[in-house]
């Protein structure tokens, strides 16, 4: 499914860091689920922008309320796959919505859920292949399977 269009814009928060814990650290941006016309709360492959860097990065997005780990307030997390650095709280993102790839899942383990993360990684490696080859400037060679 595509979501052509829907664009976030907003500045980096600091999340649980549970992320960069499981090896896919994320950048948070907090939102409000009835501010606004949202899509349905689940995993994306986007597009995101860091303000100032004229760069995009191909990216797993996750809009919801995490539930296999559900403290806190909803979130908008982005893991952007090449990023070379892992620290940009404050900074202002744009994430661009591309492809629903799957509803939130409440996993049994951490474990069950990095290998989702791992999947959806590899999806989005794929839609960028086949969709904007550019996007994977800078991404691990093992996650470019030929």
């Amino acid at each position: 499914m595509n979501i052509p269009g829907f664009t976030l814009q907003g500045q980096v928060v600091r999340g649980k860091r549970l992320g960069s814990r499981l090896g896919f650290p994320t950048a948070n941006i907090a939102y409000n689920p009835q501010s606004r016309d949202w899509p349905r709360e689940g995993v994306y492959i986007g597009i995101a922008e860091v303000l100032g860097e004229g760069r995009r990065y191909v990216c797993i997005l996750n809009q919801g309320r995490h539930p296999t780990v559900p403290e806190g307030t909803p979130t908008v997390e982005a893991h952007l796959l090449g990023y070379p650095h892992h620290d940009l709280y404050g900074r202002r993102l744009t994430l661009r919505y591309r492809a629903f790839l799957r509803p939130e899942i409440t996993f049994d383990s951490l474990e069950g859920l990095i290998k989702q993360l791992e999947q959806d990684r590899l999806s989005a490696v794929a839609w960028a292949r086949q969709n904007d080859p550019q996007l994977l400037c800078g991404v691990d060679e093992a996650l470019l399977p030929h």
